[in-house]
């Protein structure tokens, strides 16, 4: 089986995954287009329109946008993504915005959420909570 190809315009399969193994420490930028599974250490900005997922002993520190974030291990930064799990042991330190978020019994959450909508950008922490608005009928 050929590592290289000649075919640079193939698609990322849904299949293919990027491991960060135990054991393994990286730093740096990284942008991907497969999932990413993290058993090991990994500090920087990560930037994924797939799934990212955190082992029961991956570590990620930074800034992080993805689709979705699954957190199993630890995780310490912002996190920007449309879907995030905080699974049983899972913990996450810092700051998340996301159209859902959901923690598990047993994980741990410490940090500031915020809700994106579908057709608002989120709040900031200088705005306002948005008044409701009352019909007459």
């Amino acid at each position: 089986m050929a590592i290289f190809t000649k075919d640079d315009n193939r698609s990322i399969s849904s299949s293919e995954t990027t491991l960060v193994a135990v054991g393994a420490t990286i730093k740096g930028e990284f942008t991907l287009e497969s999932r990413l599974h993290v058993d090991g250490e990994l500090e920087g900005n990560i930037h994924s329109s797939s799934v990212v997922v955190i082992g029961k002993k991956g570590r990620v520190k930074g800034e992080l946008k993805a689709e979705k974030l699954v957190v199993n291990g630890e995780f310490e930064g912002s996190a920007d993504c449309s879907y995030v799990e905080v699974l049983a042991g899972g913990r996450f330190i810092g700051n998340v915005l996301s159209k859902e978020l959901m923690i598990e019994s047993k994980a741990y959450f410490q940090g500031q959420s915020n809700i994106r909508l579908e057709d608002r950008p989120a709040l900031t922490q200088h705005q306002s909570t948005p008044t409701p608005i009352i019909e007459e009928v």
